[in-house]
């Protein structure tokens, strides 16, 4: 495109444009990129003029069209960012900016660079839109040349980065032409021999129905003429890619596939393309389940137009749609057209509804930052088709297929989701998992306590309702750790018989990396830190006791004062005593003593035998651990069993089996067996874990 076709262009729709700052701009561009070429052996400048020509097509303001010009300057040039706004102004520097930042963010495509990509252009797009435009322009041309790239596994890179990224987001702001040709560009060189083949069959099919095609042509022009209707008639062939889908989604052959050509009638007027549905379905027979009104309920994209599939001429399935001359402009230009109409509608409703799920994103991102989680969700929900819900006031909420009423309690507002805890759907109660469907009136009932919402995160369909949750659920968790953390410093420093001050405290913050009793208190709760080796941090020279030899594997005499030394002696299978517990000997004809706890059932099997009872004590000054065993009810949560493990281990006590005895999902118990010194060593040890939030119930077990 040379430069006064460029301007002629531009004025063709804006008489009024600055003629002076187009050229200013062309001729800048021109002599920065200088001898530059393109892998086409094109010289470089060609893209940037390429992409101005897109844009000025679409109609969009002079500044943007400007922008095109020189959105590679910066990147690729001596150029800098003060020479823009110098010879510019600040309001094209901002957008070359914008898109010099996103184009640096491209070309990786590992997960969380590609997160960290997507991230930036939503959040550049909601300062100012026409970055995004100019990026999509960008791209549009870059995939129109993709083939001068000879390495194939770069072009396939691209074509899947603009397949998942660029072509939904053209979508979504409602540019369906510019989505259309990117999917099928990139489609063309993920799968070319797959587009090659359906290209082909698709020629054969046009050619074996376009007399077909002319006569439905004729006869709706023919029915519209007799009923005084002045309607525009055209029809398509759909694209190679969207053919792909649908024969991926419907599970059909080619052959089998019935709607590969449609029909588009535009009209002067809403109340005329209401008038054309009644005339056709007056005519022929309508499809159930093929009908759907975009008019009076839009996309949330803006898209209008209604959808019907008839049995017409020949008993052919036609595809047909239904809108006004201004929609189609919408259709097929999406956001771009509203600059059209800018200077006498100031872009009003319209334009603030069409943008506001990129800024419903931005809030997430806000909040979350960029994430691998965020970016397939946002994906995931960018391709969903929509339903349409409303709350007991009438107010309409638009929602991707199969969305949940948790989802659109997300959708109204993040603490009523945070705060749901039952839904009615069309006055009945249901589930928060229960899939909506179009027209359902939905009814939120808030508790007055957040939630538990961990069981329904693979249930929300929306990425603001599972950012939310995964975000609560963090939260909960974060929080459950710094109050682990801060009772597990405080046990072991209550054990020297010392404070933990902030003063104190502040003393670990360096060699653990923390800066703030927060972090501190987080991990240690988190099991990353002992409450043992922040003590020994903040008081070096009082390093705990090591224990000791186990008594069982040393395999030493009972350490009991009152046994008989010429009679064998032992404990009572599964007694897990040790010293401190009181005992009791029974003399066992033929087996010697046995020694029980006091509490023992057992011993009312001896109660009619005073003369077998023998009055038993521990030693002093015992060398040796024993084994204790304790029985506790944990909270089914991420985290929770390090927790535990580490509280025994800043007490001393050293674990020597593991057994899960029962679980649900909610609570699961454990049974845990631990090397201690003596009975108050193990109280101390379940006074520390009574304390702990996650914990339901602990308690000591002696057989």
């Amino acid at each position: 495109m040379r430069q006064y076709e460029l301007i002629d262009s531009v004025t063709s729709y804006k008489p009024d444009a600055d003629q002076k700052l187009l050229e200013k701009a062309y001729i800048y561009g021109t002599k920065m990129h200088g001898r530059q070429l393109r892998a086409s052996g094109d010289p470089y400048f060609s893209h940037p003029i390429e992409v101005a020509g897109i844009l000025a097509e679409l109609k969009l303001d002079t500044t943007t069209v400007v922008c095109a010009l020189l959105h590679d300057t910066i990147e690729d040039t001596s150029a800098t960012i003060k020479d823009i706004e110098k010879n510019f102004g600040k309001e094209v520097a901002k957008l070359v900016d914008g898109v010099t930042k996103l184009t640096l963010l491209e070309g990786n495509l590992e997960s969380s660079k590609q997160a960290e990509n997507f991230r930036k252009l939503l959040l550049a797009s909601a300062s100012d839109i026409r970055i995004l435009l100019i990026k999509l322009a960008d791209r549009l041309h870059n995939m129109r040349t993709l083939h001068y790239i000879k390495d194939q596994s770069k072009r396939k890179r691209i074509s899947l980065e603009t397949l998942d990224i660029y072509a939904p987001l053209a979508g979504r702001i409602g540019m369906q032409e510019i989505k259309e040709e990117l999917e099928d560009l990139s489609f063309s060189h993920i799968e070319p021999k797959i587009r090659d083949i359906i290209t082909e069959r698709l020629k054969v099919s046009k050619r074996k129905k376009s007399k077909t095609v002319v006569l439905i042509d004729k006869e709706l022009n023919k029915l519209f003429k007799d009923n005084n209707l002045n309607c525009e008639v055209s029809g398509r062939v759909k694209k190679p890619y969207s053919v792909w889908k649908k024969l991926e989604i419907q599970q059909k052959s080619l052959d089998q596939l019935s709607d590969i050509f449609g029909f588009r009638v535009c009209v002067e007027t809403v109340s005329q393309c209401y008038q054309v549905l009644g005339i056709l379905h007056g005519k022929w027979q309508a499809i159930p389940g093929r009908f759907k009104d975009y008019i009076s309920t839009p996309k949330k994209n803006g898209y209008q137009s209604i959808h019907t599939t008839i049995i017409g001429p020949k008993n052919q399935r036609v595809e047909v749609q239904i809108r006004t001359l201004k929609m189609n402009e919408m259709c097929e230009r999406g956001l771009a057209a509203h600059w059209v109409y800018k200077d006498q509608d100031d872009i009003g409703n319209d334009y603030l509804a069409s943008i506001e799920w990129i800024n419903d994103l931005v809030d997430i991102l806000n909040r979350d930052g960029a994430t691998e989680e965020f970016l397939e969700n946002t994906k995931l929900e960018l391709f969903l088709d929509q339903i349409y819900c409303f709350t007991p006031k009438g107010t309409l909420v638009a929602l991707p297929r199969d969305a949940t009423a948790l989802d659109f309690a997300y959708a109204v507002h993040t603490d009523l989701g945070n705060f749901c805890s039952s839904v009615k759907i069309n006055g009945a109660d249901k589930r928060r998992r229960t899939k909506l469907q179009n027209g359902d009136e939905v009814e939120v009932v808030k508790s007055k306590t957040p939630v538990a919402l961990e069981s329904l995160q693979e249930f929300v369909k929306t990425g603001k309702a599972k950012s939310a949750i995964i975000r609560s659920i963090k939260e909960k968790q974060t929080h459950n750790q710094r109050l682990i953390g801060k009772a597990i410093i405080k046990r072991v420093f209550s054990s020297h018989r010392k404070k933990p001050t902030r003063d104190i405290l502040e003393r670990s913050f360096g060699p653990l990396k923390v800066n703030s009793l927060a972090k501190l208190y987080k991990l240690v709760g988190d099991g990353s830190a002992s409450g043992s080796k922040v003590y020994d941090l903040v008081f070096p020279n009082n390093n705990r006791k090591k224990r000791i030899k186990n008594y069982i594997d040393e395999n030493i005499s009972i350490p009991i004062i009152g046994l008989y030394s010429d009679m064998p002696a032992k404990f009572a299978d599964n007694t897990f005593l040790v010293p401190g517990d009181k005992i009791v000997g029974i003399i066992i004809p033929d087996n010697g003593i046995t020694i029980f706890p006091v509490s023992s059932d057992e011993l009312l099997a001896y109660e009619k035998s005073p003369e077998s009872w023998i009055k038993l004590d521990w030693k002093k000054n015992i060398e040796f651990t024993f084994v204790a065993r304790i029985i506790v009810t944990l909270i089914n949560e991420v985290g929770v069993l390090n927790s535990i493990t580490s509280t025994i281990a800043d007490y001393g006590g050293n674990i020597s089996n593991l057994i899960l005895n029962e679980k649900d999902s909610d609570f699961y118990n454990l049974i845990i067996d631990i090397n201690v010194n003596d009975n108050k060593h193990i109280g101390d040890i379940v006074d520390s874990l009574e304390g702990l939030p996650v914990l339901e119930s602990v308690k000591r077990f002696i057989g």
